[in-house]
């Protein structure tokens, strides 16, 4: 706890608007203006309306308010409003129900079953990688969101989606996502009661997306697991009762759905910025294929993907410059104080790992893609500098799961393809739930060119 307490509030970040504060910036560049925000050292404040909301800038806050005090905080409104897309899934859950859940879910995110799931996610990406053709122009958002929804289902839920499924699922997500994002950031809670286009392609598409997992819950129910039972057949399973409140319908559906969302689009949006920064390094590029070039034969063990100490820097550099998370927001449920200052109950505080993994002074040069910072023999970096998959309670479940999936995918693409910047294309970064590259068009490039004919 700070020793003394001032009677200033933190310093606004600059751009405010009447009425809306800070919410068209965070819609229309979002990632400019969270960069701007590496400027401040503790708190900074930003408006969605005309309240307050403070950036926790710094890592010992970030680690009081996520860990240490976390039980003086709750889940703040953004959560409130997403409940109306993901339900009380694990994402938006608290207190003892979110504990129960996470319980529940917990033994499909083991390490042993993590190794099981390595060997689905070389096989995938191995094909996505080996269905390309040389000199092909690649979406490669796209295609890392294709492969991702892939190895979710075949991983956690054993189905392989047919096209249609895929393809709804596929259109649905980002206009949810985007949904999402918008009615978070919307300060007078109407805009998405009106009967506009893009709300109607919203509710569309949200239908489409609960289709889906109906589908999913359908096909499991008809042809159930009696051996390995994976994630989908242990939320089933609960509904029978196990000595303790069963599941319902909706809580499963809840779950997958969430699952659907963060599985997806984290990794995909790692993935997609990780290939983005290997075309414009191209120096980190063939470092990282002479690691993995002995790969390139088959699918690597689950054994031979932990022991690649240059690409787990790689992928270190892509979460700690390119973070795929949004942003999360705590609710503070009692005075507190934090950084020097004394807030009311009911004030919010936002963390986004884009403003702590950029920030000047814990990550000198933090613009430059540069893997050998994580060297052992280079400066630590501060505790709780680093948080790719936040902390705390509410840590994303899934962390070793995203690493391993990111790590089989890279082997895959990496071993067999360079992929390079289009001339021309504009690549910007899109915030929704999570942050991803659109406009990221790369040629794939053989890494051996075929032998011609004699």
């Amino acid at each position: 706890m700070s020793t003394s307490v001032t009677h200033s509030s933190p310093p606004v970040a600059p751009g405010r608007m009447p009425v809306i504060g800070h919410a068209l910036a965070l819609l229309r560049r979002p990632l400019e203006f969270l960069d701007t925000l590496t400027a401040y050292d503790g708190l900074v404040a930003v408006h969605l309306g005309p309240r307050p909301s403070y950036v926790l800038a710094a890592p010992e806050l970030v680690n009081r308010v996520l860990v240490t005090d976390a039980a003086r905080y709750a889940k703040g409104r953004s959560f409130e409003k997403l409940r109306d897309y993901l339900g009380q899934g694990l994402a938006t859950s608290e207190g003892p129900f979110h504990l129960r859940q996470r319980r529940l879910m917990q033994p499909a995110f083991h390490g042993r079953q993590i190794a099981l799931y390595a060997r689905t996610m070389a096989r995938i990406a191995a094909e996505r990688a080996s269905s390309w053709r040389p000199g092909q122009v690649l979406d490669v958002t796209r295609e890392m969101h294709d492969l991702s929804l892939s190895v979710v289902t075949e991983t956690l839920f054993s189905t392989a989606l047919d096209d249609g499924l895929s393809a709804d699922i596929h259109h649905a997500m980002p206009v949810v996502l985007r949904g999402m994002y918008t009615r978070v950031l919307d300060p007078t809670d109407l805009w998405h009661r009106l009967p506009t286009p893009g709300n109607r392609r919203l509710a569309d598409a949200h239908r489409r997306l609960r289709r889906a997992i109906d589908h999913l819950i359908r096909t499991r129910r008809e042809t159930p697991r009696t051996d390995d039972p994976d994630l989908l057949s242990m939320l089933l399973a609960s509904q029978d009762g196990d000595g303790g409140e069963a599941m319902t319908d909706r809580q499963v559906h809840d779950e997958l759905i969430t699952l659907l969302v963060a599985g997806t689009e984290t990794a995909a949006g790692g993935l997609a910025w990780l290939f983005h920064e290997l075309g414009r390094n191209p120096d980190v590029d063939r470092e990282l294929h002479a690691e993995l070039r002995h790969l390139a034969a088959g699918c690597p063990a689950p054994e031979e993907l932990t022991r690649l100490p240059y690409t787990r820097r790689v992928l270190d550099e892509a979460l700690r410059m390119r973070n795929p998370g949004g942003m999360t927001i705590r609710r503070a449920v009692t005075e507190v104080e934090l950084g020097g200052h004394r807030f009311p109950a009911g004030t919010e505080f936002i963390f986004s790992a884009l403003v702590l993994h950029r920030n000047p002074r814990l990550f000198p040069d933090p613009a430059r893609f540069d893997p050998d910072r994580w060297l052992p023999d280079r400066p630590p970096v501060p505790r709780g500098a680093f948080l790719p998959f936040g902390a705390g309670g509410h840590r994303c479940i899934g962390d070793s799961y995203a690493r391993m999936e990111m790590t089989a995918v890279t082997a895959a693409v990496v071993s067999r393809w360079r992929l390079e910047p289009v001339p021309g294309a504009r690549v910007r970064g899109v915030m929704t739930s999570t942050n991803n590259p659109a406009g990221l068009l790369m040629r794939a490039r053989p890494r051996q060119e075929p032998a011609r004919p004699a």
